[in-house]
């Protein structure tokens, strides 16, 4: 598969190093340090005549890279929207034809990203659940935790990826937070999309359901794990269209939309996980995508959602 010709490789200094641990040590070049903002996406590409293989590790995370052409392997990481302004350590080993092998550390540079905040004011009982709904709540946390324990080693997506239907984004949708009665909740973790009851939705890149319920704050679900750690979800949705293991190529329809769980309206709510960090969906579009989707537009109308 190709790799993303619009990729983030910021920090561009690279280093071309002999690795010289011996003599048959793999050659390679690679960036020195890269920088990223919160909730954003970044590509990492790894170069070298020689190399048959390179693995990472971001703390305890596995970063699956890819053969991607003309000598390259590369990798998609991503910064949690949460994820503390840090220098962090990106560990890579490559492997030559022959077996050699070496290691490095690549420098990522996390940077902080202002985000939408509202605050206000509502009754003691908006928050009161009885233990039923407490209950469904403790299932739709299992549900999802098991979606994402596991991910293909295979890679199924390819660039480009889409838009799982052609409406706009709330303009103040992923990372937003509420102050509740001068609490700060979550920060919102995926892109409100104002798409009407019924529109279809279709998979952002090919890849196999992994889930598939209906659920107290997300209503009707579908996630899709496109592998290497990539995993995307569709939440409120009114009719689901696959079933739990099903495969999936891009463009093909995974539900209609709908206003089911905890909102306001009817949308989609479209998120993205990758190496367990939440990032920012429009993100992905931006750098892996057509032209089209450079400067995704905004609706201030979109309606709200509780994830």
């Amino acid at each position: 598969m190709r790799a993303a010709g619009l990729a983030l490789i910021v920090g561009c200094a690279f280093l071309s190093a002999s690795l010289a641990l011996g003599a048959g040590a793999p050659k390679g070049h690679w960036p020195e340090t890269l920088e990223a903002f919160q909730g954003d996406v970044v590509e990492v590409k790894v170069s070298g005549d020689d190399l048959a293989q390179v693995e990472g590790n971001l703390g305890k995370e596995k970063i699956y890279f890819y053969p991607s052409g003309n000598n390259f392997f590369s990798a998609l990481i991503g910064i949690d929207v949460e994820a503390k302004p840090s220098v962090a350590k990106l560990g890579v080993k490559v492997k030559s034809v022959g077996g050699a092998q070496r290691q490095t550390e690549i420098h990522l540079k996390i940077k902080a990203k202002s985000f939408h905040k509202e605050s206000f004011n509502v009754p003691p009982s908006f928050d009161h659940m009885s233990p039923e709904t407490l209950a469904e709540i403790r299932r739709e946390q299992e549900a999802f935790a098991r979606a994402f324990a596991t991910t293909a080693t295979e890679r199924f997506w390819d660039i480009p990826f889409i838009r799982p239907v052609p409406q706009d984004a709330s303009a103040s949708s992923f990372g937003s937070r509420r102050i509740i009665n001068g609490v700060a909740r979550a920060p919102h973790t995926g892109t409100d999309l104002s798409a009407p009851a019924g529109t279809e939705v279709i998979a952002t890149n090919h890849g196999r359901v992994v889930l598939v319920g209906n659920f107290f704050f997300a209503g009707g679900s579908v996630v899709v794990d496109h592998g290497g750690g990539l995993f995307s979800m569709y939440f409120h949705l009114s009719e689901l269209k696959v079933e739990e293991g099903a495969p999936v190529r891009k463009g093909d329809v995974l539900a209609l939309s709908g206003g089911t769980g905890r909102v306001t309206g009817p949308h989609l709510h479209w998120g993205v996980r990758l190496n367990n960090t939440r990032v920012d969906p429009l993100d992905l579009l931006r750098k892996f995508s057509g032209p089209s989707e450079k400067s995704p537009p905004i609706n201030k109308a979109a309606s709200k959602s509780e994830e």
